[in-house]
């Protein structure tokens, strides 16, 4: 990545004009030859066109001298901090560099593809006497098609002057013989602006009266905001990463299927299969993360007396291990076509949303129906767990429970204020059930994970008391959880049926 300052002025140019006689305008002694190139740039911004807003542009250009990715911030007057990037192998791929500069802008708005550039250039040199390149006066002419809010397409000349080793007198020198051959200074602060400069950018859904697809999708946006500006962060294994961007996932998938009616499912469906792998990458090292955590910290807490043999160091070791070839599998996920293939869908869902004509009711009608359906799945796994006699069998179906219950709970939060009652306090009780019956599962898992490295330290002829006593405790935790279970199902159903009654 390099940083550079960018002194520019663009000009409109008008019909039948042609480049006048620069040599021997102020310091320039010669003009080059005119070279000719043609560029293709994507630009990404958020829906509400946020960084447009904060004067900063985001591209990928390919063609021409300085193919790759350029993320353009103001510096006041003429002026602009450019800092860019190699090209990579799509507009999808973001250095993770420039989505953390822009993170605060966008907040929780993805970036997407707002537009695309085509111009074809004719770029000159002007010299000084001793050769050097005082600055560039490009002929610019681009078409523009606009991706959001009805793609159509724009077409206009325009004549850029950029500053390389000269000065602001050189600059008002070549001004001043541009302005007297006919052109104006252009009131566009970008060919971005003037591109998108008859597009609002697209508010936030959040009324009842909403459409509830376009509700849903802000939710959504979120998701792949997540996944986004936490790219860089997965991949370095930081602190709390995965588990956010495995959420995000969940979400998708979740909000995805909840909310069906109001999309085409030839699109979704595909969509959510792609996005449950996803899911499952994340899910690795993430697992791997939770039961190293919850077993060294039982471990820990358990009475050193009952800790016999290198039970800690084995334990400690193979949980270590699983994690690290966990995270090393994502990483090889991140880098694949498939996830490109991927991010570039769910990018394309949030500027071009397939809504059924129930996704383009209003929230208020559409919305609550399909929130009270996700709350009744919850009952309805709850009556599976309470028919269960076998032990394992019953384990399985509370898991169910746990399930549905995310789903709710994930369901309720899309519905954000567009429904009445409050979404936040029924998301609240799902949580807490959701979570209890997460500690319940992730015993479950322990159990297991346990019993693997007992049959390990078995083998290789070490003590294996202390894997019992660890399993012992787990058995109880699980047990606990299960007497809380009906209280907090209970809470969590009178919660949901506000949004619905």
């Amino acid at each position: 990545m390099s940083e550079s300052v960018e002194t520019e002025r663009t000009f409109e140019v008008p019909r039948r004009w042609s480049m006048p006689r620069l040599a021997g305008v102020g310091r320039v002694t010669e003009v080059s030859p005119a070279r000719r190139m043609t560029q293709t740039a994507t630009y990404l911004d958020t829906l509400g066109l946020d960084l447009l807003e904060a004067k900063h542009t985001l591209r990928r250009r390919t063609g021409g001298t300085d193919a790759g990715w350029h993320l353009k911030k103001p510096r006041g007057g003429d002026s602009r901090l450019e800092v860019a990037a190699p090209l990579g192998r799509g507009a999808v791929r973001i250095p993770a560099e420039l989505v953390e500069q822009v993170a605060d802008l966008a907040a929780t708005r993805p970036l997407v593809p707002v537009c695309r550039l085509r111009t074809r250039r004719v770029r000159r040199r002007l010299l000084d006497e001793s050769g050097a390149t005082i600055a560039l006066v490009e002929d610019d002419t681009v078409e523009a098609t606009v991706l959001v809010d009805g793609e159509r397409v724009h077409r206009w000349r325009e004549v850029e002057v950029e500053l390389v080793d000269g000065g602001d007198d050189d600059l008002e020198a070549v001004t001043r013989a541009l302005l007297d051959s006919g052109l104006s200074v252009s009131d566009a602060p970008s060919k971005l602006a003037r591109a998108l400069s008859e597009v609002r950018g697209r508010r936030v859904p959040s009324k009842k009266g909403d459409p509830a697809g376009e509700v849903v999708l802000v939710y959504v946006g979120k998701q792949v905001a997540v996944l986004q500006q936490l790219d860089r962060a997965v991949r370095a294994d930081a602190a709390d990463a995965v588990h956010k961007s495995r959420v995000a996932t969940r979400r998708l998938r979740s909000a995805l299927k909840a909310f069906a009616p109001l999309f085409d499912t030839s699109v979704t469906e595909p969509l959510r299969a792609e996005i449950a792998w996803l899911t499952g990458a994340l899910g690795g090292p993430r697992d791997a993360e939770v039961m190293r955590e919850r077993l060294v910290g039982l471990l820990e807490s358990t009475d050193p007396a009952l800790v016999r043999g290198p039970a800690a160091s084995r334990l400690r070791g193979f949980l270590d291990t699983r994690h690290q070839r966990a995270h090393a599998d994502l990483v090889k996920a991140l880098d694949s076509p498939r996830y490109e293939r991927l991010m570039a869908a769910l990018t394309e869902l949030v500027v071009d949303p397939p809504l059924t004509d129930a996704g383009r009711e209003a929230a208020k009608t559409a919305l609550p129906p399909l929130i009270h359906q996700a709350s009744t799945k919850v009952e309805k796994a709850a009556r599976v767990a309470r028919s269960s006699e076998d032990a394992a069998a019953r384990e399985e179906a509370i898991h169910d429970v746990r399930k549905r219950a995310k789903a709710a709970r994930y369901t309720a939060e899309a519905g954000g204020g567009a429904v009445k009652g409050d979404p936040g306090a029924v998301a609240k009780a799902w949580t807490g059930l959701q979570e209890a019956l997460g500690e319940h599962q992730d015993s479950v898992v322990a159990r297991g994970v346990l019993e693997e490295v007992c049959a390990q330290a078995r083998k290789a002829g070490e003590d294996t008391f202390t894997y019992g006593v660890l399993i012992g405790r787990e058995a109880q935790r699980a047990a606990d959880i299960e007497g809380e279970y009906e209280t907090l199902l209970s809470d969590a159903r009178d919660a949901a049926r506000s949004l619905t009654s």
